[in-house]
């Protein structure tokens, strides 16, 4: 099995970014069981155009040996407007099943970090929902500790 992590930039290419959009889709069914809609598709596809398209964002794409994307990682990088530092953001990794297990999570957390260093951000987070043990144990065992819990009403 050949694999490897490509940062992508604009253009992206249509029939990549369906591919994503899929992944996506089945990241919303095993974590929250829905499917996403014309809309949210929409949404996603304009967001991994902004991503690629700005500084602060980056979209790291997993592709097997037949060129297809098998798992994704998105990054920002937000600025404190009090401490003028910069922040790095985890937003989504999502690998496919049947490649799960053979540390590209890691390879992906990985290339993110290496990307919030080079620009210089003071610290990195992942939000991570408290019932989702899989993901609290993977960030967890790659350093991540927790910080506090977000309470909402």
């Amino acid at each position: 099995m050949t694999i490897h992590i490509q940062q992508l930039d604009a253009p992206l290419k249509p029939e990549f970014v369906d591919e994503l959009i899929n992944l996506w889709n089945d990241n919303a069914l095993e974590t929250a069981d829905c499917t996403l809609d014309d809309q949210d598709r929409q949404m996603i596809q304009q967001q991994l155009k902004q991503y690629v398209q700005s500084a602060y964002g980056a979209v790291f794409a997993v592709v097997n040996e037949r060129q297809e994307a098998v798992g994704y990682g998105l990054a920002s990088i937000k600025k404190d407007l009090v401490s003028d530092c910069l922040s790095g953001h985890i937003d989504e990794v999502y690998i496919a099943p049947v490649y799960r297990r053979n540390k590209l999570g890691k390879l992906v957390a990985d290339r993110m970090m290496d990307w919030f260093e080079r620009h210089q951000v003071s610290h990195v987070q992942v939000s991570v929902d408290i019932d989702n043990q899989s993901a609290l144990r993977f960030w967890e065992g790659i350093g991540f500790s927790s910080e506090f819990y977000l309470l909402k009403h």
